[in-house]
């Protein structure tokens, strides 16, 4: 992570080389070359400058007013012909930065949530913040990467253009040129190694302060029913304290760089000077010769200095490719673990929900759950899975879902596209109310929205709002009942095979819940919750009951019941 190793570069080629190989590889490659051109363009302009320059300086030394004049309308003509030329090449090299951003924006979040990769990464925690890499690192590499290829290409032929100048006035200043860019280089090199590593330690604990920040956004109002505070400034001025304590190291060592790279960068305006004075006092040379040497050199000098001029970005952008390609390995790894010898669970597409043998563990196989479950949920039947806290309800729940497989045996239930999970806390997505009652994937005109509204007692929600497309922020401006009712009108909505509820109701008051189960006992949907209440026994066929200790009974609800009375 703190040099440019063989692990970086397989890292950086495997981040770039996807865009380029892909069907926008036309559009990206015309941009290129057509930069490379324009660059190539204003090089060789550049070059032919230097000696309107030379012209100018000599006509001016030798008060040659006819030379000086013609030179210096040679010169307005350079300036016209190069200002379209400055002006359209930062245009297209932010379309061409923007049109790759797009592109490597939508692959990360493909593959993100192919597989359900978010939600193992989130669980895993190894990736920190991966909202901000999305967001701000994938913009960082796509465009700081187009510039970096576009200025090393430009510079090499900038560097051998300014070189055969530079040679044709003074050899051995241009072999000194090379010599000084090389020690210059060797010595940033050495100096700034260690930014890569605390620029990468710094994105991270701006992502860490940031998430805070946002945490205390998002639960504002539970936070000032407890009166937290205090707390809440002390976790935010602990994040920021390593911001604050990582920010000084940085700039401990930009400031020891800036030391020399402050004075490599000024000495070539009076070196060139220093070695061509005794030439010119010897009358060997002429001054406009003196001047054009002195601005190959400094541009001969910029061009090859690309690495101790832009260190500090480069430094970044190391980091900015290691966070990458982290998010990216992690997208990449397999659902489970390659730990040798562990069990896991294994996920079957049956007609039925079923469950065989199952032996649920913690997803680090620290804690058994629930032990040798065995169990069915015919068709048009519903089971209460009822049980202390802790004893592994919403886990089973999980490894039904196929979230958690640590464990041993086997689940069958139909594929996801027959099956609907309501959590306790409904999700609530952004969009319209149009889009939250059809998500992830439903159609429906506005009869039927308006129909399963009415169902769940909500049927004033477009007119309270605006109408069936308005936008809103849904978790803020609904009450967790209305949110969980809502959600109770898309499984009607969608009415899938299978549906799971885990403490879909546990907001609502006893009247709402006993309208929404009735609902769901008058349709064909086979269901299964999760819950404490005593009123939803009467709305289960069977009893799956947990003892918090791996232990676990199924029994018919009627017996259940009797046994609870007795």
């Amino acid at each position: 992570m703190d040099k440019f190793d063989r692990k970086f570069w397989r890292r950086l080629w495997a981040l770039t080389k996807p865009y380029w190989v892909s069907e926008e590889r036309g559009r990206a490659l015309a941009l290129l070359i057509v930069l490379l051109v324009i660059g190539g363009g204003t090089i060789a302009l550049g070059v032919w400058a230097t000696y309107i320059v030379r012209g100018l300086m000599t006509a001016l030394s030798t008060k040659h007013a006819s030379a000086f004049y013609r030179d210096l309308f040679i010169f307005l003509g350079y300036v016209v012909a190069v200002v379209p030329v400055f002006a359209y090449y930062p245009y297209l090299q932010g379309k061409l930065g923007i049109a790759w951003r797009e592109w490597v924006t939508r692959q990360f979040l493909e593959k993100s949530f192919a597989g359900r990769a978010f939600y193992r990464i989130n669980q895993s925690g190894r990736v920190d913040n991966p909202d901000q890499r999305i967001a701000d690192d994938i913009n960082t590499f796509t465009f700081r990467t187009t510039g970096f290829v576009l200025d090393g290409m430009n510079s090499m032929v900038s560097a051998a253009s300014y070189f055969v100048v530079l040679w044709l006035i003074s050899r051995e200043l241009a072999l000194v040129m090379l010599a000084y860019v090389a020690v210059g280089t060797w010595v940033t090199v050495a100096i700034g190694r260690r930014l890569i590593k605390i620029n990468f330690d710094q994105e991270r604990y701006q992502a860490d302060f940031r998430f805070g920040l946002v945490h205390v956004r998002d639960n504002a109002e539970s936070i000032a029913m407890y009166g937290g505070e205090e707390h809440e400034i002390h976790q935010l001025m602990r994040r920021f304290a390593s911001v604050v304590k990582n920010f000084n190291l940085l700039i401990f060592w930009q400031r020891n760089l800036g030391f020399f790279t402050s004075a490599y960068s000024n000495l070539p305006m009076v070196l060139p000077y220093l070695l061509l004075a005794g030439a010119y006092f010897a009358g060997k040379i002429q001054f406009g010769e003196m001047s054009q040497a002195s601005i190959a050199f400094g541009t001969l000098q910029s061009s090859l200095s690309l690495i101790v001029n832009e260190f500090q970005q480069i430094a970044d952008y190391t980091a900015v490719v290691n966070r990458l390609a982290l998010f990216w390995e992690e997208c990449n790894q397999p659902e489970q673990p390659a730990s040798a010898g562990l069990p896991v669970v294994e996920v079957e597409t049956a007609p039925e929900v079923a469950a065989e043998a199952l032996t649920l563990m913690t997803p680090d196989y620290g804690r058994t759950l629930i032990r040798e479950l065995s169990f069915e949920v015919p068709p048009e039947r519903s089971l209460l899975i009822s049980g202390c806290s802790g004893a592994g309800k919403t886990s089973l729940m999980r490894a039904i879902a196929g979230l958690w497989t640590s464990g041993s045996g086997r689940i069958l239930r139909p594929g996801l596209e027959d099956i609907m999970f309501l959590p306790q806390r409904p999700y609530m997505s952004l969009g319209s109310l149009r889009e939250q009652l059809c998500y992830p994937a439903m159609d429906a005109n506005e009869e039927e929205l308006r129909r399963v509204l009415k169902a769940v007692n909500l049927e004033n929600l477009p007119e309270r709002f605006g109408g069936l497309d308005a936008e809103m922020d849904w978790q803020s401006v609904l009450s967790l009942g209305e949110q969980q009712r809502l959600a109770f009108a898309r499984l009607l909505l969608r009415s899938p095979r299978y549906a799971f509820l885990d403490e879909a109701t546990s907001s609502l008051d006893e009247g709402n819940e006993e309208l929404l189960y009735r609902h769901l006992q008058r349709s064909p949907i086979t269901y299964a919750s999760v819950g404490h209440r005593s009123t939803l026994r009467k709305y289960h066929e069977q009893v799956l009951e947990l003892d918090g200790e791996a232990g676990w009974r199924m029994i018919p609800n009627r017996d259940y019941l009797a046994i609870a009375a007795g």
